[in-house]
């Protein structure tokens, strides 16, 4: 008998966030493949760094900078038994063509989602990972795990982080699309908030958010820590595992402090959590905070990049931050 691995193929090429939630469907792959399993994971090279921290949830990692024809015949030549599309696009579709195996495909619910930014629906769409398990569920039997496989085990703080100095909160600086960037007198409240409580203010984010990062430090003064552009994705994981508790908009860290484990309070703006991607399995003392005056289930656009409320009433405005709850 043949002890050769079942090898399974799963694609998703970005972003952050949508590939952090693929973890606990490939956790769900693989408790229901019988027998030895291989997980093969395609993205983009520019978040390999993600798939990375799924550590021994998946075996290898395949990565493309444009095309798919940079890895094809290294995936033909490897033997993949199936695909798990989770992405459902061009490329996605190259490449079951190209190989030919028999191959489940994540169901975009891009209708369902339309008819939502319309007002012409009601009910929220089903979460991301339960349509990413979905795509195979029949298939394999598989079931949707009760808690979060471990992420980013084998991460560090940054070498320049004094971690006993005292206890402290992450306020996540950036997001992709306006209508999910916190404003900055926002944020400045929040960090009023968790300096109030004697906690220290750590601020994450990307390099295009480093000017922003510089000011909201300037002027918060003493206990607040400006890491933007400063910190890898691992570091990044490993304050957000360490810390009281995370702010950010419908963002990728929004989506890995749930992964995490951190609680996490998650501002809404031009997108709902009707829309399928809310925080999975957030931890106790999470809290998700609506526009205030807005529809709690009509999303402005499916990513963000759109505002029906236009001028001063752009919906990510639209919060009075107390506190927590």
């Amino acid at each position: 008998m043949s002890s050769r691995p079942t090898r399974i193929l799963v694609i998703r090429f970005s972003s952050i966030g949508d590939i952090v939630l693929t973890a606990p469907a490939i956790a769900s792959l693989r408790a229901a493949i019988h027998g030895p399993c291989e997980v093969h994971f395609l993205t983009k090279s520019s978040m390999q760094s993600v798939a990375e921290g799924f550590g021994p949830l998946v075996d290898h990692i395949h990565t493309i900078d444009s095309s798919t024809a940079e890895v094809t015949q290294v995936l033909k030549s490897t033997g993949i038994d199936y695909i798990v599309d989770l992405h459902s696009n061009v490329r996605s579709r190259s490449i079951k063509r190209a190989l030919g195996c028999i191959a489940f495909t994540l169901k975009k619910e891009n209708f369902a989602k339309w008819l939502l930014v319309r007002g012409w629906r009601n009910k929220p769409v089903a979460h991301i990972v339960e349509r990413y398990i979905d795509a195979f569920r029949d298939a394999f039997g598989a079931q949707t795990p009760e808690e979060w496989p471990e992420l980013f085990a084998q991460t560090g703080l940054p070498l320049s982080f004094e971690a006993h100095a005292g206890d402290w909160e992450i306020l996540a600086v950036g997001a992709a699309h306006a209508g999910k960037q916190m404003p900055y007198e926002l944020m400045e409240s929040i960090i009023q908030h968790v300096q109030s409580k004697g906690h220290r203010i750590v601020l994450i984010g990307g390099l295009a958010d480093a000017p922003m990062g510089s000011k909201l430090q300037k002027n918060a003064g003493k206990g607040a820590l400006n890491l933007v552009g400063k910190t890898s994705l691992s570091e990044s994981a490993a304050l957000i595992r360490g810390a009281r508790h995370c702010y950010a908009g419908d963002t990728g860290m929004m989506h890995l402090s749930a992964a995490l484990g951190t609680s996490i309070s998650s501002f809404w703006g031009c997108t709902r959590p009707s829309l399928g991607m809310s925080p999975w399995l957030a931890s106790s003392g999470s809290h998700m905070f609506l526009p205030e005056n807005k529809s709690s289930i009509q999303p402005c656009s499916k990513l963000g990049n759109r505002c029906r409320h236009r001028g001063e009433s752009l919906c990510i405005q639209q919060h009075g931050f107390t506190g927590d709850t």
